[in-house]
């Protein structure tokens, strides 16, 4: 009934979520075509405002024209190109061409005159009160080609005082008609809001009215099943109690009956076991006798006609085979009994039929249990798995064996017959001639490249070609020597063993998984929740008591010892007295921090704090595999009381190997993370909450916790011009920011797309000249151009400039701030522009050449191509590299400091020592460094710092979002 309601209640609203969908849908529609009507009513209107004013008509003719005309020129070379594709011959298209000129002349001619006419209309209204139109008094305004065409007219003054009466006849009929839109505006309007108003209204109705049907039709379902229900429940428990006491009597007898089987089924398993036990106890015993057999069997196979079988079975002595036994006869019968008899061998054996007693212990127990459990069915099939397993292993173990058998003895046939080195030899000659072939077919191509009668790509693909030839011409000759082939044999006997036993193993294992996936199983009630509670407290246990999962749980168990002996107690405090754990956070050490006369006891507060960070994230973390466990634990037991059976081993390691390794594998990447980046900066943030700094300097000195004093600072330093600081320095960091990013990113743009041009001969040797600013590192870079643009004569700048004349004294670059901010965005540019370059060239090498073959074809120019399909897939691609460079500009401290130092400073600068060139980074540094001595200067720098970086992370995080909703 549930189930039922649920599916009947999910149903009801995905129908009334769909009505709502379609409601909003046509409510848009509605609105949007209501809108469309005013619209075009609208536009009407306002498309005819040009008639107002003669001036504004003749502006709007005049547009019109230059128009015509752009359309004309473009028709003529679009025709002009056209012709440049076409087949035709030269005499046809040089009279298609006359044909062009001819009529874009007389096209022009028209448009011209028409031009002319109402230009100079325009000129006389616009200069002259009157409407007589005296041409004579606008002359000195008009163009030498606009006198020309007065002077061919007969009368001047009539023609153009014609023109323009038509003209206002045309703009008098623009006027009406915009009037008489104007009126059926006014009334339609009222009229369609009425109208989309009550159309609206419908349509919600309607919408209304099929939910409350639906509903009704909901309720009316729900109300008559729960009768229905509520009548077979009565139904049912009159039965019941009708039949009550039969149904306990059968009930009772069950039960006596099933404890009476579990009870004898369970002495019956126990003998089992011990029969089991003594038959591990004789299996070497087994094993020697299964060798013999097979060593026997071998005998029989290769020595059908002789009685070696039967005597090494009868006399089981090997001494007496070899006797009767020829001296090629006994080589064979030696090599054998070697490998059919080594400890390997024997292994293999034991281990089969150590598989095989459990695969019928199995089965006999099977028989027992499945009486009255559904375990006996699993064992069946477990030991049907085990049984064909020993018989595949055994199957794999022989052929292996008597390969290797064979092949020894083939090599030992050839040692005693000398003709191993004959072999040899001839294997090594023939080698050579393969070798010596290939050689010359690959100098015969060398020479046709250089008679150019093949093309590079041509000569690539021969060579592989030739390769692959003479690949498999070695492997074939490898084939044919006997010396070779068993070698090759021995040298890959082991690992084809090894894959085919993999094989037989996982077929087995997939039949066990398959019986445990369909085969259900039975548990206690209350299982899930036992497993969740010992889950959490020391995970592990279920695995081992409820779901026989003894690997997994012996793995999670040893994980549990190790937190609750290492890691619980290290983030209390234990292990190590510098740091105070979890408990050392309240007070940073201050309540140890003491100084006696005897005893230094300094407890430092930088350690506690960041001892007690890592704790704090070792806590969680402790806290997080505990839950998990304990959810996982659950959520098998959940499982299990619904029939499931736990999974095995054999599918977590499948796991692991398949969809789990990414996870395995991110895991350890977001562990390093969060000790190697998160935990720097959670204590760069706690700081900001401290007064360390000036004053209150680690490990001298006690370090206090004072809540969001630090963030309320710049208040109190305002009367030490901290504004005028802050303006200074924000200022230029935005500067610096845009045109250092944007400079090294268009340059390098630049460079790339001029050097993946088709025509550029030599690419990858610019592409090595234009990457060795990357190559070299920044700190040497940086170091060497500070050093060039230093003050005085000697520096290699101003050597030079002096010498070529171009300055009559040194220039001190760097203690200018418009030189010094100038020369710090070059040498960025130079620094960062190699980057942006490789990355470009990467993506523009990406970029299908088809889709530039069908731009080109549709009619783009090289101008168009690039705006329309380079740029947009270089700026989808690089998108989120461009983003975090203007991060990483954001925060470049490193060009600052090297380069410039922050320097120089202003000549009103603050007390807070502000340079031209600081960014914000670069700024806090000098907190950090002591160069600003302000009481708890350091942790004043750590709020700056976090406001500058949620800052850039806000920034970063919205740049990131749009390139993806973008790419989307």
């Amino acid at each position: 009934m549930s189930n039922l309601g649920k599916i009947d209640k999910d149903l009801f609203l995905r129908a009334k979520a769909k009505i709502n969908d379609n409601l909003k849908r046509e409510l848009n529609s509605h609105k949007i075509a209501y809108q469309n009507k005013i619209k075009v009513l609208k536009d009407s209107i306002s498309n005819l405002n040009f008639a107002k004013s003669m001036t504004k008509m003749l502006k709007k003719e005049l547009s019109k024209l230059r128009k015509s005309k752009n359309q004309l020129l473009k028709y003529a070379k679009d025709f002009e190109y056209s012709l440049t594709k076409t087949t035709d011959e030269l005499e046809t298209k040089k009279d298609k061409i006359k044909n062009l000129i001819n009529k874009t002349a007389l096209d022009e001619h028209e448009l011209f005159k028409k031009y002319a006419i109402f230009s100079i209309i325009l000129i006389y209204i616009q200069k002259n009160e009157d409407r007589e139109f005296k041409i004579d008094k606008i002359k000195q305004y008009l163009v030498d080609a606009e006198v020309n065409f007065i002077s061919k007219l007969n009368n001047p003054d009539q023609f153009f005082k014609d023109i323009y009466l038509q003209l206002e006849q045309k703009r008098s009929s623009f006027l009406e008609n915009q009037s008489l839109l104007k009126e059926k505006y006014l009334k339609s309007y009222k009229l369609q809001k009425q109208l989309y108003e009550n159309e609206k209204y419908n349509i919600k109705l309607s919408a209304k009215q099929k939910i409350l049907e639906l509903e009704f039709d909901y309720n009316e379902k729900l109300t008559s099943s729960r009768k229905k229900v509520y009548e077979y429940r009565d139904a049912a428990k009159e039965k019941i109690e009708k039949h009550k006491q039969e149904i306990l009597n059968v009930e009772s007898k069950n039960i006596s009956y099933l404890k009476q089987l579990k009870s004898s089924g369970k002495v019956n398993v126990k003998n089992l076991k011990i029969a089991y036990k003594n038959n591990l106890k004789n299996i070497s015993t087994k094993a020697i006798e299964h060798i013999q057999n097979n060593f026997a069997e071998f005998l029989n196979n290769k020595f059908e006609d002789k009685n070696y079988a039967s005597l090494f079975l009868e006399n089981k002595n090997l001494n007496l085979v070899l006797k009767s036994a020829s001296s090629e006869d006994s080589i064979l019968i030696n090599i054998a009994y070697k490998y059919y008899f080594s400890k390997a061998n024997l292994y293999a054996v034991k281990k089969e039929y150590k598989n095989l007693f459990k695969a019928k212990f199995l089965e006999k127990q099977s028989a027992i249990l499945s009486k009255y459990t559904y375990e006996g069915k699993f064992k069946k099939e477990v030991s049907v798995a085990l049984n064909e397993y020993v018989i595949d292993s055994d199957s794999t173990r022989l052929k292996f064996l008597n390969e290797k058998i064979e092949a020894i003895y083939e090599l030992e046939k050839l040692k005693i017959t000398n003709a191993f080195e004959t072999e040899k030899e001839n294997y090594k000659n023939k080698k050579q001639i393969l070798k010596k072939e290939y050689k010359n077919k690959l100098k015969e191509l060398i020479v046709k490249k250089k008679n150019k009668e093949i093309s590079e790509q041509a000569v690539k693909n021969k060579k592989t070609e030739y390769k692959i030839l003479y690949k498999e011409a070695l492997y074939s000759l490898k084939l044919e020597s006997n010396v070779s082939k068993n070698k090759e044999i021995l040298k890959t006997s082991f690992w084809r063993k090894l894959a085919e036993n993999k094989v037989n193993r996982k077929i087995k294992e997939s039949k066990i998984n398959e019986a445990q996936k369909t085969i259900p199983t039975e548990c206690i009630k209350s299982i899930k929740f036992w497993a969740f509670i010992l889950g959490f407290i020391l995970p592990g246990l279920p695995e081992i008591i409820f779901f026989k999962q003894y690997l997994k749980g012996a793995i999670l168990l040893i994980a549990s010892t190790l937190i609750y002996s290492l890691i619980i107690p290290f983030t209390f405090g234990a292990y190590w007295d510098k740091m105070g754990g979890i408990p050392g956070l309240s007070d940073l050490g201050a309540s140890v921090h003491h100084l006696t006369k005897n005893n230094y006891n300094f407890a430092d507060a930088r350690y506690y704090l960041f001892g007690g960070v890592i704790s704090v994230i070792l806590f969680v973390m402790s806290f997080i595999y505990l839950l998990v466990s304990a959810i996982g634990a659950y959520r098998v037991a959940k499982y299990m009381q619904q029939g499931s059976r736990p999974s095995l081993w054999s599918h977590t390691k499948y796991w692991l190997n398949t969809s789990g390794f990414p996870w395995m594998i991110s895991l350890v990447g977001w562990i390093l993370m969060i000790f190697i980046v998160a935990t720097p900066v959670i204590t760069s943030v706690l700081i900001s909450f401290t007064n360390y700094g000036f004053n209150h300097e680690a490990p001298t000195k006690i370090v206090e916790w004072v809540g969001l004093k630090q963030w309320g600072s710049w208040w109190t330093y305002r009367k030490l011009d901290l504004i005028t600081s802050i303006s200074h320095v924000i200022t230029w960091t935005l500067i610096w920011t845009v045109f250092s990013t944007l400079i090294p990113i268009g340059l390098g743009i630049i460079i790339a797309i001029l050097n993946n041009n088709s025509r550029i001969k030599g690419k990858k040797i610019f592409r090595l000249i234009f990457i060795l600013p990357w190559a070299i590192p920044a700190f040497v870079t940086l170091t060497f151009l500070r050093n060039s643009f230093q003050a005085g004569d000697t520096s290699y700048i101003n050597l030079i400039l002096l010498k070529l004349g171009i300055i009559s004294k040194s220039v001190d670059w760097l203690n200018k701030i418009s030189t010094a901010r100038i020369l710090v965005i070059l040498v960025q540019t130079w620094i960062g522009y190699a980057w942006i370059f490789m990355l470009v060239t990467g993506n523009l090498q990406s970029i299908s050449k088809d889709i530039y073959e069908a731009g080109s074809v549709d009619g783009g120019k090289n101008r168009q191509l690039f705006w329309y399909l380079t740029l947009p897939s270089l700026l989808a691609s690089i998108a989120p590299m461009l983003i975090g460079q203007f991060v990483g500009a954001f925060n470049n401290f490193t060009t600052i400091s090297l380069f410039t130092g922050g320097g120089p400073l202003y000549e009103n600068s603050t007390f807070f020592k502000e340079g031209a060139t600081d960014i914000i980074i670069s700024w806090v540094y000098k907190f950090t460094t002591g160069a600003i001595q302000l009481d708890g200067n350091q942790a004043f720098a750590a709020a700056l710092v976090t406001l500058a970086s949620l800052f850039s992370i806000a920034l970063a995080a919205r740049g990131f979002i749009k390139s993806m909703s973008r790419r989307d």
